[in-house]
């Protein structure tokens, strides 16, 4: 039986995410008589942070939400990201003099960008943005686990995101309007031949559109991962949507949540290895510190 405070404390969130991500921000920033955004940078700036206080309702209480930059060991960066999800227990404090912070992608779990009205061009820029994000998951060679899925270290104990979708990076997009026809989009057209199959979005959420996901035909299920693996085979799934309707105008608002806890739940968290990001420290003799330590 659903639980009735669970879901009043939802819907109130829900309410407050709707309102102040559409209604309250274009009152705060938009000038209706010039028909224009006022500082646009702070117009995107007040639906990132409204985007992260709806999350932080819905994501374990052991991850930490923030905006900033990603990093490896293998001295890649990538651009500013919008949404970050990570685990702050393991995660140091690694920011520039300006207070821009960097995070290890060991301790990320997830990563989102928001945007107002999305044409196709620019919903191709925001995902190809985000495969690269995905990517530098790929990169990371240990496998010392802070979180990981009973379930997952069960079948596969090995950290691998090659086949392991709860060891890749979650990836999703959230936005006010799609700018095109949803019904006539094929998902293969908004990534180029070379993207890999795994590294495509999990998740696009359209406050006025729908939920896009796939479709698991096993069970009759709508999964938020674009791969599969059932018994050493990768299944790719089918493309899903879920629409608002008159019944229920908040569905897929509802399916967003439930899908953003799986996923953060139970996605993988790795301790980063330090010596990694710092590289050969030199030498010493016994009893002394090395130089490049002083």
């Amino acid at each position: 039986m659903p639980s009735t405070v669970f879901n009043e404390l939802l819907n109130e969130q829900i309410e407050i995410f709707r309102n102040s991500f559409s209604s309250v921000s274009r009152a705060t920033f938009y000038d209706e008589q010039e028909g224009k955004l006022i500082h646009a940078g702070e117009f995107g700036m007040y639906r990132e942070a409204v985007c992260r206080d709806f999350l932080r309702f819905l994501i374990p209480g052991r991850l930490a939400l923030s905006q900033g930059f990603l990093i490896n060991s293998h001295d890649e960066v990538s651009t500013q990201c919008d949404i970050i999800v990570y685990d702050s227990q393991s995660t140091p404090l690694i920011q520039s003099e300006d207070r821009q912070r960097f995070f290890p992608v060991e301790t990320v779990c997830a990563v989102g960008e928001v945007k107002s009205n999305v044409s196709k061009t620019n919903l191709k820029e925001a995902l190809h943005k985000l495969v690269n994000v995905k990517r530098m998951r790929d990169q990371v060679s240990a496998s010392n686990p802070v979180v990981r899925s009973e379930q997952q270290g069960r079948y596969r104990p090995e950290y691998n995101p090659e086949v392991n979708m709860y060891d890749q990076l979650i990836t999703f997009l959230i936005c006010e309007k799609l700018d095109f026809d949803l019904d006539g989009v094929i998902m293969d057209e908004l990534y180029v031949s070379d993207v890999l199959r795994r590294h495509r979005h999990n998740l696009i959420f359209s406050l006025q559109d729908g939920l896009l996901i796939y479709y698991y035909p096993v069970g009759d299920m709508a999964l938020p991962w674009p791969v599969m693996q059932v018994r050493q085979t990768n299944i790719e799934l089918n493309n899903y949507i879920i629409v608002p309707t008159q019944e229920s105008t908040l569905a897929h608002l509802r399916f967003f949540a439930t899908y953003i806890f799986m996923v953060t739940s139970v996605a993988t968290i790795l301790f980063p290895e330090m010596t990694d990001y710092i590289g050969p420290m030199g030498g010493g003799r016994k009893g002394e510190i090395p130089r490049n330590l002083l």
